[in-house]
């Protein structure tokens, strides 16, 4: 298959296949999005990519059979899209450790007044509020 070379990483216990291109680490974005960040939704993680600025490179043809070869992408596959290894580390982080990223509900809730948003007083039993007419709700 030419002079493509390609390996295994493994990142939190998952194997990901790679390509070397132009002397990076390029993994498929299917098996990062199918493996590695599997219980993310998809959107979330677009979204952190917008936001990281991840750059993407679309295969060739070459790259595309080197990839089924290895099992990093589906044997139908049509086309794939490559990120780098520090776009996969980032990415990976920021879906991880960062839980929401701003969004409308977070904008309306700063346009509330103080007096809308002011918390109740604390009860001096910590456990009523699970209780309502002696019945657990």
């Amino acid at each position: 298959m030419g002079d493509l070379k390609s390996g295994f990483e493994e990142v939190d216990g998952v194997r990901l296949g790679y390509l070397i291109i132009k002397g990076k680490q390029m993994f498929a974005l299917s098996q990062v999005f199918t493996d590695l960040l599997k219980n993310i939704p998809r959107t979330t993680v677009h979204k952190r990519m917008d936001h990281l600025k991840v750059k993407k490179h679309h295969c060739d043809l070459e790259e595309l059979r080197k990839l089924k070869a290895i099992n990093s992408i589906a044997f139908h596959a049509a086309k794939c899209t490559l990120i780098s290894r520090e776009d996969v580390e980032a990415l990976y982080t920021s879906c991880k450790t960062e839980r929401v990223l701003k969004t409308k509900r977070r904008k309306i809730s700063r346009a509330l007044s103080p007096t809308e948003l002011r918390p109740e007083l604390a009860p001096s039993d910590p456990f009523c509020g699970f209780w309502k007419e002696n019945k657990l709700w």
